[in-house]
């Protein structure tokens, strides 16, 4: 869950000044970040049951979450978003990320979370195509790279595999599938890659409006270094790490934004070999709920969940999501007309 928002790109057209003969110029940005690329918050059910082994039957959901607040540090700023060279902004960003599943059974109805933390190093490039004096851009190019350092577990002790016994040190017997679904340690280090590009056109910045089209793509490694790293045990299954790629379609209408995304990943360097996941979905965000809107996704391939990546899945989803927005910046506005979407 890693994409541009389209509609703080029109906030920073409008508000960052456009004049095309400004001068390159440097600075820290600590009131509002310009924030593109990163995790959203969801809280979401779906009606398709969720099975873990080690359960007498497959489970109802009853609500699941994701919690990703993106903390940016100050951001460094330099140049602006005009015809050639355009604008570069540098951002470091901690995101503690939290996934909870919580399932209707009497007992343990709140699995082990998912704790995904990680820092990411972002370098966002914005550009103007040549346009004729005192004419207000029509399309924007955006182009948008993170480094992602981050860790992935699900907080739990017991062995990886079901058939081990933790008071012999989960080391015998030799492990074996099926994994321990219910208890099992899942934990990695990864270094991420990400690389996203998108152009916005039909840019009406009087009546906040736009189109945008993008895609991007991933590389993603599983590290054994440091604590919490992943094990051998657990790299042979899990795999070496991700790929995948995305599109996007989205429409900003007076404000109100719309998004239609496709994403298709899959692991590499795990035995036995695991399917490409699908995943669709589209969001709503009205510009009166202050960053809150509705959406609904379709999961078909792998469980994303922690230690359930071998369970095999078809899940629609739908309920809230959350995207932060920008707070209002005026520098330069080169006309009366331009205002903030927000």
């Amino acid at each position: 869950m890693f994409r541009i928002d389209s509609a703080l790109v029109v906030l920073l057209l409008a508000l960052v000044g456009l004049c095309p003969e400004a001068q390159a110029s440097a600075r820290f940005e600590v009131d509002s970040p310009f924030i593109a690329g990163m995790d959203r918050s969801y809280v979401f059910y779906s009606p398709n049951r969720i099975r873990r082994i080690g359960d007498p039957e497959p489970s109802a959901l009853v609500f699941e979450a994701q919690v990703a607040p993106n903390l940016y540090f100050p951001q460094l700023h330099i140049g602006q978003v005009t015809p050639g060279l355009g604008k570069f902004i540098l951002s470091a960003i901690l995101t503690p990320n939290i996934r909870l599943r919580m399932l209707s059974q009497e007992s343990s109805p709140v699995i082990p979370p998912s704790f995904m933390p990680k820092v990411t190093l972002q370098l966002a490039h914005l550009w103007l195509p040549d346009m004729e004096e005192q004419r207000l851009p029509t399309s924007l190019r955006v182009g948008l790279v993170n480094l992602v350092l981050g860790h992935y577990s699900n907080g739990q002790a017991g062995c990886f595999y079901a058939n081990q016994n933790p008071e012999e040190g989960c080391s015998t017997p030799e492990g074996h599938l099926p994994l321990n679904e219910t208890s099992g340690d899942f934990s990695t280090n990864f270094l991420r890659l990400e690389v996203h590009g998108r152009l916005l056109a039909g840019v009406d910045l009087k009546n906040n409006s736009m189109w945008s089209i993008g895609a991007n793509t991933f590389f993603e490694y599983n590290s054994s270094l440091a604590t919490g790293g992943i094990t051998p045990e657990m790299r042979e299954v899990y795999g070496d790490g991700h790929v995948g790629v995305g599109a996007l379609l989205g429409r900003i209408w007076y404000g109100h934004r719309f998004r239609l995304e496709g994403n298709l990943s899959t692991p590499y360097g795990e035995s036995p070999r695991q399917p490409v996941t699908l995943t669709l979905e589209a969001a709503a965000l009205p510009r009166w709920g202050s960053g809150f809107g509705a959406f609904v996704r379709y999961v078909h391939g792998q469980d994303y969940y922690n230690i359930l990546f071998l369970e095999r899945v078809r899940l629609v989803q739908f309920g809230l999501i959350f995207e932060l927005g920008p707070g209002p910046r005026i520098q330069g506005n080169p006309s009366d007309e331009l205002k903030s979407p927000q």
